[in-house]
């Protein structure tokens, strides 16, 4: 086995002995390197193939975490823009003098401008 491959997988042991659960392969790998000295090759190999398995599962989980942080911030931008839309669209109401930008209080009935608006949207609809 490579001496890389060693002594990463003694400083991921040492992390792993930490932790209360353990998986069967972890379990394997602990007790092989207790008992490194008097290792057969064939044990070392099995050893090397742990090693390579103990490493790939950590990047697996690696990159599942990196992909869920991007999920995560994909959906963050998703709703600033989509907050920002609201905001314009706010505004446009703030422009035609529909809300007070004082106290953010519709100037008209609320069942009235519901009505025009969508009075409006339906003329805009149909208009085109």
């Amino acid at each position: 086995m490579r001496i890389s491959n060693v002594e990463w997988l003694k400083k991921r042991i040492a992390f792993i002995r930490k932790l209360g659960e353990k998986t069967a392969r972890q379990r394997q790998i602990i007790d092989l390197l207790d008992d490194e000295a008097s290792l057969s090759e064939t044990e070392r190999r099995l050893l090397h193939v742990l090693a390579t398995a103990e490493k790939n599962a950590l990047q697996e989980r690696d990159a599942a975490q990196k992909k869920a942080v991007q999920a995560r911030i994909s959906g963050q931008k998703n709703r600033r823009e989509r907050n920002h839309r609201l905001f314009l669209a706010a505004g446009l109401m703030i422009d035609a003098g529909l809300v007070d930008t004082k106290t953010g209080e519709l100037n008209f009935d609320h069942e009235k401008l519901l009505t025009a608006l969508k009075r409006v949207r339906y003329d805009l609809e149909t208009s085109a």
